[in-house]
């Protein structure tokens, strides 16, 4: 049997007045810390556990999700006796605290739960979206068009994924998840801009990725590309030495062949070697 409640909807029984919040478009945002938004006002669904709980039903939003699953996504492998009965109590002051909100159905099954919800009221599957669209226009050969829409999907990020929620190993691996995403994300929009010229406008954002992913073959590939093509030869040949120091000196490897190549092709200043050293970057959300 299942039992449905709907966020706006007509279902109302579980619903106290006093605890719920006011009718308005609902938000769900994962792409950061999670934030709750129902007619533009941040809402709490609790503590950490009831938190991790929602998120995690967000995650999977459009799923069904069972509640050994949900147990070992709010404590790990060392959850308390009274988990089930826990998971029933959150949910119940979910349905309470969020009765009047809108467009968002949670779906009581046998074994599990189902969040139901628009795929623009949630940020993630919005994103995943822009990538997919985005990927397709850069394929059909409209990289300006890629690049407006995987901007606007790297803009709906607002920090570290499910920042403070990670306290489980399988929270962790949901927020690694995300993290390869994003970067997948940044890498597909790189392309995008060297295909549409745009060498010198990236350089900044390329240096800050780079930054943060210094062992990244293909980032560096791209900056060093995008500073070649600005006439910025020297700092292409540059990140280049710094990569080979750095990929030697913490992973004990060299260059891969794609990056080495390109490293020749600017040597040699041959722009037409480096026209056919650019790869497919489809990163799978």
């Amino acid at each position: 049997m299942r039992r449905a409640w709907q966020v706006g909807g007509t279902s109302r029984s579980d619903a106290d007045p006093d605890a719920g919040v006011e009718t308005g478009p609902t938000q769900l945002n994962l792409l950061g810390p999670l934030e709750i938004l129902v007619s533009g006002v941040t809402v709490s669904p609790g503590g950490a556990k009831p938190q991790i709980l929602f998120a995690y039903l967000c995650l999977h939003a459009n799923r069904h999700v069972s509640v050994d699953n949900i147990i070992e996504a709010v404590w790990g492998e060392a959850p308390p006796s009274s988990a089930k009965k826990n998971i029933q109590l959150y949910v119940s002051r979910l349905r309470r605290q969020f009765a009047y909100a809108t467009g968002v159905r949670l779906i009581t099954t046998s074994d599990g739960y189902q969040l139901t919800a628009e795929s623009d009221q949630v940020d993630l599957e919005r994103c995943q979206q822009l990538w997919q669209i985005g990927q397709e226009s850069l394929h059909n050969g409209a990289p300006k068009e890629a690049g407006r829409l995987l901007r606007e999907a790297i803009r709906l990020w607002r920090g570290k994924p499910l920042s403070g929620l990670t306290h489980t190993l399988v929270m962790q691996a949901e927020a690694a998840r995300l993290e390869q995403f994003r970067l997948g994300l940044l890498m597909k929009y790189f392309q995008a801009q060297l295909a549409d010229g745009q060498h010198f406008e990236i350089i900044p954002e390329l240096l800050a990725t780079v930054a943060d992913h210094p062992h990244q073959e293909r980032l560096r590939a791209d900056l060093m590309m995008a500073l070649w093509r600005s006439g910025q030869r020297h700092a292409a040949l540059a990140t280049y030495r710094e990569a080979y120091q750095l990929l030697a000196d913490d992973l004990g490897i060299f260059p891969g062949r794609q990056l080495h190549a390109l490293h020749q092709a600017i040597l040699a200043d041959d722009a037409d070697i480096m026209g056919g050293l650019t790869t497919d970057r489809s990163v799978a959300p």
